[in-house]
């Protein structure tokens, strides 16, 4: 809401948000605003680097955010469409957002549902991962729960609402990452289901066929993928953040252990998001770390 009031009365015309922990580098803001040349871009997102990374906790989140956020973001880009910008650090066209409406103070997730008003009404979202800063994590699981919670119930208040869309021909384009969102939710609750069938078969001593939550042929080759693609994300990112590919070495703790988390996350927060009261407005305490020294040296 203080975005909103804020962002009208500013003079300039390209606006950049960043988070409090936030720390750019000096170039941050030369690679985001050259995007801003074509009149269609709305809002380009920056790539942030986790800094952050004592705990075991946060090293995973390390390899999360420079493999899968950054490689989903450039594959969603090439075709066109993105399913978020970073609310991390992210510029945008103030006349853009104007027409739009600004935020949503009622979405847990303004910019998911900023995001998707933007490409809704036919503007250029893109992401730059030349735009680099530093960023800090939680490193407790219960910092890690409630930040996923909010995500989780942010994608799902966005999907309900954006559902209307595939009434109309013209946003297309956007049908896919809803569908791939729909689909990741939907494997989730999947997941969750057949381990505790397989769980409880075996309680009352029964053994089920086709149901067995310890990875055999298809769970393997379903972690060795992800592997892969978390390598091909450290690799594309090692120019952007040189101690990135140390990060590697725990990569497959997000298969065996942070999956399964995710997982029990979005089956939690998703029936509220989509069965609750509209029109309340979102709240949440985010809890900060130091900002670190190393965090310096990123920039």
């Amino acid at each position: 809401m203080a975005l909103n009031d804020a962002i009208p009365v500013t003079r300039a015309e390209i606006v950049c948000i960043v988070d409090a922990d936030i720390q750019p580098r000096p170039d941050t803001l030369r690679h985001l605003v050259g995007h801003f040349r074509h009149g269609r871009v709305a809002a380009v997102a920056g790539n942030p680097q986790v800094t952050n990374t004592g705990s075991l906790l946060a090293k995973v989140q390390a390899t999360e955010f420079a493999s899968i956020v950054s490689v989903l973001r450039r594959a969603q880009r090439v075709w066109g469409r993105i399913l978020t910008v970073s609310g991390a650090i992210c510029a945008f066209r103030k006349s853009a957002m104007v027409d739009v409406g600004l935020f949503d103070p009622e979405m847990a997730t303004e910019d998911i549902a900023l995001t998707w008003k933007l490409q809704r009404r036919f503007y250029d979202v893109r992401y730059e991962p030349r735009a680099v800063v530093a960023m800090q994590v939680p490193e407790t699981l219960r910092g890690l729960y409630r930040q996923r919670r909010r995500w989780a119930t942010g994608l799902a208040q966005v999907l309900r609402r954006n559902s209307v869309m595939f009434g109309d021909w013209r946003t297309r384009r956007l049908w896919p990452v809803f569908i791939e969102a729909v689909l990741s939710v939907c494997w989730a609750y999947t997941a969750i289901f057949m381990i505790g069938f397989w769980s409880l078969s075996y309680a009352v001593g029964l053994a089920p066929l086709g149901a067995d939550p310890v990875p055999n042929f298809w769970g393997m080759v379903i972690a060795t993928v992800a592997l892969i693609q978390l390598g091909v994300g450290v690799w594309l990112d090692r120019h952007y953040n040189r101690d990135v590919g140390r990060f590697y070495l725990w990569a497959a703790m997000y298969p065996l252990f942070y999956w399964m988390l995710m997982l029990a996350i979005t089956v939690i927060a998703t029936p509220g998001a989509l069965l609750g009261r509209r029109g309340r407005t979102s709240h949440w305490r985010t809890e900060r770390v130091a900002v670190e020294e190393e965090a310096v040296a990123l920039a």
